[in-house]
């Protein structure tokens, strides 16, 4: 199963849902992320360590992208990490809308590492 993540930045969120799903569902799920406005800089400290302790991955060399230079169309399931999100990627029409499913996830961007903490147990 081919799964993207989406979130905003491609800095947060879609990255630790790509690494939880690597590591929790390996050789079942193939999991990439993307955003839909991709950031310009590397991942926040917070997300490198909580990827690290809780799930053993160096996600230091992710690099953000958009949500079209995945390639959607190749995926089984897109999932958008909250509305606003989900609402983007329904007026691009290079997403395939039986493929695209929304959930909430709330972007602990600068709410410190026991916010990222919290959104890696959910």
């Amino acid at each position: 199963m081919k799964v993207l993540f989406v979130c905003y930045a491609n800095l947060c969120r879609s990255p630790l849902a790509e690494t939880i799903s690597k590591k929790l569902y390996p050789g079942r799920i193939e999991a990439e992320s993307a955003g839909i406005d991709p950031a310009s800089g590397p991942p926040f400290e917070e997300l490198l360590d909580v990827a690290k302790r809780f799930y053993g991955a160096d996600i230091s060399g992710h690099k953000p992208r958009f949500v079209l230079d995945a390639d959607p169309g190749k995926f089984d399931f897109i999932i958008a990490l909250d509305s606003n999100v989900f609402i983007r990627l329904t007026g691009l029409p290079q997403i395939p809308a039986d493929k695209l499913f929304g959930w909430e996830i709330p972007d602990p961007a600068g709410y410190g590492i026991g916010t990222y903490e919290k959104i890696a147990r959910r």
